[in-house]
């Protein structure tokens, strides 16, 4: 977009009907949240994982890279969190330090 000096795009769905408009705007403002609003909602995220016990896991935010460490409970546990957290709007990169008890994947 930016090439070729386009400032938004047509949205369109299967059949080829207009449903939307996307503008550069639209496309950098989840890459311009503040780390903190991003651990905060990684956090909440973290919250709504009801049988995961997320109490030692450590969540750290640094121009967007997400940094996870602590303990879980199982190995599923962890792709759970790591997942939770990738989905989180401005988040670039998740790196994952966390260890696990149980083996069971």
């Amino acid at each position: 977009m930016d090439e070729y000096g386009v400032v938004c795009l047509p949205v369109v769905d299967d059949r080829g009907c207009l449903v939307g408009v996307v503008s550069r705007h639209d496309l950098v403002k989840v890459f311009l949240r503040p780390d903190e609003d991003i651990a905060d909602e990684i956090l909440e995220e973290l919250d709504h994982l009801a049988w995961v016990d997320t109490s030692h896991v450590e969540v750290a935010v640094k121009d967007g890279v997400v940094a996870l460490d602590g303990r879980t409970g199982t190995r599923t546990d962890v792709s759970l969190i790591n997942r939770r957290a990738a989905r989180v709007n401005g988040v670039v990169d998740v790196r994952d330090e966390l260890l696990w008890d149980e083996e069971d994947a």
